[in-house]
């Protein structure tokens, strides 16, 4: 009877569970353990979300790209839409802002335009036929009543009423016919207020820009109705100011540029896609826009690609130059081959991009690309566009 007791007595003690002491110990080190563990993720989110911002500035920054490249691509492409034109002079219009070495474009994480370069992908639209000035085989003007040619001064009161240049600083009007199998109203209802024209001659080698300040409308002369196209006059040697030429095709004045056209010249409607930094809207956040130009539906803010960006240049290829070198300065085209701002003389087109995380001034981690509190992603690409003559 005592052994069985003894035994009950000793089950009863192995079952008696942890002492007071015991429980305070085990409460102190898991306390210790869940410590340590919090610190270290509070220690690793900072890292993690570094990682994750990186990842999505990369991803943002190549989508971007990718469609730079597709647009340079086909720069100068719409053309040769049935056409016989020996030399479109189209592809891509470069303006680079150059910093001297000595100077500097950004205070702090605050950067302005002029650290930013923009380009322009010259695209005639597809669905609009260009049409030559005398498509009827007579001499039609560009311009109506007015002067006819800045260099011969010859003055006219209609399409066909002129024998001389068919540019002026002063005309606002051109009168064409549609292409073959289009009524003039159709054809007319392809141009809107704000659409840009490219007028080029015949043989490719002189060509300006002009923005349209009303919608196609027709008109009838002598019998025959004619498409009136309504737009902004030229500089007296053909180049533009940059409001009446945002793709900066003819904005500077070059040996290409020129106000005397002959009889045969081309009307083209251009769809153009510009791409610039935007540091207006918010400057501390450079941010990339695409724009397309087609009249009313422009609007300046573009269509934003990706934030953050801090460095956006254009170098351009020139043919004659060695393998590999590629020109960061457009007003400064070595001659030959080209001339300032020639963009018809590029045959190949690098774009460098630079982007940031969102800054963190209470970030210790420091870039050594500029000594921001942020981390930086750079992609680079060659392109070369579709319209390339060299």
């Amino acid at each position: 009877m005592r052994t069985m007791r003894n035994t009950l007595q000793t089950i009863r003690a192995s079952e008696a569970g942890f002492s007071l002491v015991e429980l305070m110990i085990a409460a102190f080190i898991f306390g210790i353990i869940t410590s340590a563990a919090f610190s270290l993720v509070a220690q690793n989110a900072p890292i993690y979300t570094q990682q994750q911002n990186q990842a999505a500035l990369n991803i943002g920054m190549r989508n971007a790209v990718a469609q730079i490249q597709e647009d340079l691509v086909n720069g100068g492409s719409g053309y040769y839409n049935g056409i016989n034109v020996p030399n479109w002079p189209v592809s891509v219009a470069i303006s680079n802002n150059v910093i001297s070495s000595s100077g500097d474009c950004h205070s702090g994480t605050t950067y302005t335009s002029q650290c930013f370069d923009s380009l322009a992908a010259i695209i005639v639209d597809p669905n609009t036929t260009p049409v030559n000035l005398s498509a009827d085989g007579t001499k039609i003007t560009c311009y109506a009543a007015g002067n006819c040619g800045v260099a011969t001064g010859i003055t006219c009161t209609g399409p066909g009423a002129c024998t001389g240049n068919t540019v002026s600083t002063t005309g606002s009007q051109i009168y064409v016919l549609p292409p073959a199998g289009v009524t003039a109203a159709t054809y007319a209802n392809s141009f809107g207020n704000g659409d840009h024209l490219m007028l080029v001659t015949n043989s490719g080698s002189l060509y300006t820009e002009v923005t349209l300040t009303a919608a196609g409308t027709t008109q009838v002369v002598s019998g025959t109705t004619y498409v009136l196209l309504t737009h902004t006059a030229t500089n007296g040697d053909g180049s533009n100011s940059a409001t009446n030429d945002p793709t900066g095709m003819s904005t500077y004045t070059s040996s290409v540029l020129s106000s005397t056209y002959d009889p045969t010249c081309w009307v083209a409607r251009l769809t153009p896609v510009v791409y610039s930094v935007d540091t207006t809207t918010d400057s501390t956040n450079p941010t990339l826009k695409r724009t397309l130009l087609t009249g009313t539906t422009t609007t300046a803010s573009g269509v934003p690609l990706v934030n953050q960006i801090i460095g956006f240049k254009i170098g351009a290829s020139l043919p004659g130059s060695a393998t590999g070198v590629y020109y960061f300065d457009s007003s400064n085209y070595p001659n030959p081959p080209a001339s300032p701002y020639n963009y018809p003389a590029i045959r190949s087109v690098m774009v460098s991009l630079v982007g940031r995380t969102n800054p963190n001034l209470s970030n210790p981690f420091v870039n050594s690309f500029d000594g921001g509190h942020y981390q930086i992603q750079g992609v680079s690409v060659v392109v070369t566009p579709r319209n390339s003559l060299f």
